[in-house]
């Protein structure tokens, strides 16, 4: 199990020094979103995880993308 989740993790970072590139994921919980009740629903519980942690995730993928295509221009200054 924890070569599995090591090997996940390094498949969601960028090599330093290499063009490879892999996008971000959201990881999966480790226990189910009904775990926490009743202090946070399931359904709470559900939509942070599947809407706004993958939007965060989303976001960083598009600007880690930006910031390869400008290294790429030698445009770091963003205009």
């Amino acid at each position: 199990m924890l070569a599995t989740k090591t090997i996940a993790a390094l498949a969601t970072r960028r090599i330093p020094g290499s063009a490879i590139r892999f996008k971000h994921t959201v990881p999966d919980l480790p226990y189910d979103y009904n775990e926490l009740e009743p202090v946070i629903s399931a359904k709470i519980m559900q939509l942070h995880h599947d809407k706004h942690h993958a939007a965060y995730v989303a976001g960083l993928n598009a600007a880690e993308e930006k910031l390869a295509e400008a290294q790429h221009r030698n445009d770091l200054a963003g205009q």
